[in-house]
């Protein structure tokens, strides 16, 4: 037995965040080549075989592409060989784009004309796809079909921690697919961070339930293969719910990070108590979690499981952190705050840039070393988002925040969520809070609207089986915990809110149904784009 098994941890220190992802991953492979590192699909692979394939697959891209930096592209499904890719792409000195298949093919091509990859990969599943993509753009490399000959032996290291690792595509607030630029070191960042708030042993088991396109991705796949544990991969988009809780415990997962609508969906089908006892933390992140998530948390999971509650942006990685055990308060209609992570600091400002007054409102800035580095061929776009302030990277965030007086920090929503109803601002979190705790509420989502100059409220409901006639009643039920100025004009009843790829309600397209002057309308074009 290596000291490194023996120990349980592999350590990783500020130190080793100088360096590329590959060759933290290598000296892991070296420390323990024979645990598991990657299990999916029936299928598992130590840190040696993963590293083998992926190095034979690394030296056909490079035996394809130019040498030196560039960008490899992949259209791989959510499953092992999602990881595979991204090592291998990393391990030959290039940056990794994933595209998720499910993305409608013109945003598939749009962001492979914009990121002009070297290469993209794919599986022999996808081929016709990955062909029709990348036609007159570039070649295609198919996974399960490469030369066996090929070197097994680690490539040379040609990229720098200043490098890019990674370009994830996200439309913000234009609609337009933007590569927002990560280097090495930024993504090690984090996994260091990890080590603060998660304690990754060598026995631990991570979930992957996340596509590598998206960058919460990287702390779950990153955070566990480069501290020695195993990642464990699952598609929860092609899943009934109640499969999910068989796989969690027959990959015995001790570290779930689940989208928060997901999870919420999934703890309502529960019975029983303790269900999980390997599980030591739930993640949650990228939408509002409320006190009623955690108290059915607390029905269902062991005492020695605590939630952490993350606060992230693509552009910033992680920036604040929650944790909740079973004895937590959890009275009051938000959780609450967190305070900043280290090395990212926390300021805000009003519409003039100026600083607000202590435990005022205003727009979230973050000032760290460890940002990404701007967006992908778009210099104005990065100039107006990043500066060095001075000499440090600066980011405005566009989101909405105050402090306490003990230094947390209370995340006020995106400027989307904050309207003014009668003259009052209102946040449309407390409203959705209010109505998720109404017996037989299931999911909520409360969208603005304007009619005849004003801004109006629709609440889209989700009610438990058997409990739709209950809608006739919620306006009554409310007035017990708001005001009448915060009660939404209109409630729709739907079968289930629309989702975006990585779990979020689609809030734009609820935008569009509330302004939608047919209601036979609005509830087709809500319940054709379920996700799950």
């Amino acid at each position: 037995m290596s000291v490194a098994e023996s120990s349980g941890r592999l350590g990783f220190t500020r130190a080793d965040i100088e360096q590329t992802i590959q060759a933290r991953f290598e000296t892991v492979v070296r420390l323990v080549p024979n645990r598991i590192a990657l299990s999916g699909d029936g299928r598992s692979w130590t840190f040696d075989e993963l590293n083998r394939q992926a190095n034979q697959i690394a030296h056909a891209i490079r035996g394809i592409t130019p040498s030196g930096s560039g960008r490899v592209a992949y259209l791989v499904n959510q499953s092992p060989e999602m990881v595979v890719a991204t090592l291998a792409v990393l391990k030959s000195g290039k940056a990794y784009v994933a595209i998720h298949p499910q993305v409608p093919f013109s945003a598939q091509r749009d962001i492979l004309r914009d990121v002009e990859p070297d290469l993209v990969l794919t599986t022999s599943a996808l081929e016709a796809e990955a062909r029709a993509l990348s036609a007159d753009v570039c070649e295609v490399l198919v996974l399960d079909r490469i030369d066996e000959r090929l070197s097994v032996d680690n490539p040379l290291h040609e990229a720098t921690q200043y490098d890019a690792s990674t370009l994830f595509y996200t439309s913000g607030s234009t609609g337009q697919p933007k590569g927002v630029v990560k280097s090495h070191r930024a993504v090690l960042h984090r996994v260091w961070l990890s080590t603060l708030y998660d304690e990754i042993t060598i026995d631990d088991r991570q979930s992957l339930l996340t596509h590598c396109s998206f960058s919460a991705s990287e702390s779950d796949m990153f955070g566990a293969l480069l501290q020695g544990a195993t990642v464990c991969t699952y598609d929860i988009a092609w899943r009934v719910l109640s499969e999910f809780r068989a796989w969690i415990e027959s990959e015995r997962i001790t570290l779930l990070h689940p989208p928060v609508l997901f999870f919420r969906a999934f703890l309502a089908t529960l019975e029983g108590e303790e269900l999980f006892p390997h599980v030591r933390i739930v993640a949650l992140a990228g939408d509002v979690v409320l006190p009623d998530d955690l108290e059915k948390w607390k029905r269902h999971f062991s005492r020695r499981c605590v939630v952490l509650h993350r606060f992230s942006i693509t552009e910033t990685a992680l920036l604040i952190v929650s944790r909740f055990d079973h004895d937590s308060d959890l009275t009051g209609p938000f959780l609450a705050a967190g305070r900043p992570v280290q090395d990212k600091t926390l300021r805000l400002i009003d519409q003039d840039g100026g600083p607000v007054r202590h435990g005022e409102t205003g727009e979230l800035v973050v000032e760290s070393d460890y940002l990404a580095d701007g967006y992908w061929k778009l210099p104005e776009e990065t100039a107006a988002a990043f500066s060095l302030d001075p000499g440090r990277r600066v980011y405005r965030t566009g989101d909405l925040g105050r402090f306490n007086a003990d230094g947390t920090f209370v995340f006020g929503g995106r400027q989307d969520h904050q309207v003014k109803i009668r003259g009052y601002r209102v946040d449309t979190r407390e409203i959705e809070s209010a109505l998720m705790q109404l017996e037989g509420v299931r999911e909520v989502a409360v969208i603005p609207w304007r009619k005849d100059g004003e801004q109006r409220l629709t609440a889209f409901t989700v009610w438990e089986e058997g409990r739709e006639s209950e809608q006739a009643g919620i306006r009554s039920r409310l007035r017990t915990s708001l005001p009448d100025w915060k009660i939404p004009d209109e409630f729709q009843s739907v079968a289930a809110l629309p989702k975006t790829l990585t779990g979020k309600v689609d809030r734009k397209l609820l935008i569009w149904a509330a302004n939608s002057r047919e209601t036979e309308n609005r509830m087709t074009g809500i319940d054709s784009q379920v996700l799950w």
